[in-house]
């Protein structure tokens, strides 16, 4: 089970990784835009040049929002484990508590009649 300390940095780490994704994609787009308005190029040109860039950004950005989903659903399973890791031993303590009490209890009552 991971600890706290661990937790956290990968918590870090991914959102790391994404500003740096999102960042990048960000400055591909408006390097591409920059570099598309500035050419000169016809209109029929231009529109076919922007519908392929528009094309291979929304290729780029459905696999970043693919990984993106996928990633989180590692995490969430990996928490949903460690919850379950948790719940277990709580529940084998609450089990052992109770075996103790019922021990006592019987303990005391048989202490009572003698």
């Amino acid at each position: 089970m991971w600890n706290r300390h661990e937790e956290e940095q990968e918590d870090t780490n991914n959102s790391n990784v994404a500003g740096f994704l999102l960042g990048a994609l960000t400055g591909a787009l408006v390097g591409a835009g920059v570099a598309l308005l500035f050419a000169p190029k016809t209109g029929k040109k231009m529109r076919t040049d922007l519908l392929k860039t528009y094309q291979r950004t929304s290729a780029k950005v459905s696999d970043f929002a693919t990984d993106a989903i996928e990633r989180a659903a590692e995490v969430a399973d990996g928490a949903a484990e460690s919850v379950r890791e948790v719940v277990d031993q709580g529940r084998k303590q609450v089990n052992h508590v109770l075996g103790q009490v019922e021990r006592q209890a019987a303990n005391t009552k048989s202490s009572s009649r003698s």
